[in-house]
């Protein structure tokens, strides 16, 4: 069950359950706090979208769209269903926000990895625990940091 504990009826169900969970005398519970993808995994992964973008000659939504999701991370983003009513097959595509710290890493991860194998460099930054970014060389973080600059000023054209 998923409480949303800035809502005060999620908070007293929230409750309410934790006392029931008490007076069962439960020897073990585990909570889990799947927190959201952070923002710097979002402004890293959209920098390696503008840099794989830029390359290639294609917009970042389309390259974030396309190569980051559908190609890179088809089996994290990509879901296909049933429609109710036309009983046609539908795709739906994911958000980004709607990923957890773990999840983000790992499509981050397996986005470079797609990249590399189809020729493109894309600057290496491991993403910690909490989401802050650290790079394994100086050449990745001058890249990343370049890569910054450059595609920030092309934004200034569009």
């Amino acid at each position: 069950m998923k409480y949303d504990l800035t809502v005060k009826e999620d908070r007293l169900k929230f409750v309410r359950r934790s006392n029931a969970l008490l007076a069962k005398q439960r020897t073990c519970v585990e909570l889990c706090d799947e927190s959201a993808r952070t923002l710097n995994q979002n402004s890293y992964i959209h920098v390696l979208c503008r840099i794989l973008a830029a390359d290639i000659g294609v917009t970042e939504a389309y390259a974030k769209q396309v190569y980051f999701k559908e190609y890179a991370n088809k089996d994290i983003f990509i879901k296909v269903t049933k429609d109710p009513l036309t009983n046609e097959m539908v795709k739906t595509i994911r958000s980004t926000c709607d990923l957890s710290i773990p999840e983000m890493r790992k499509a981050i991860s397996n986005f470079r990895n797609w990249a590399q194998e189809n020729g493109y460099f894309l600057p290496e930054a491991n993403i910690n625990d909490d989401g802050s970014l650290t790079f394994p060389s100086q050449q990745d973080k001058d890249a990343f940091h370049q890569a910054e600059i450059n595609t920030s000023k092309l934004e200034n054209y569009l």
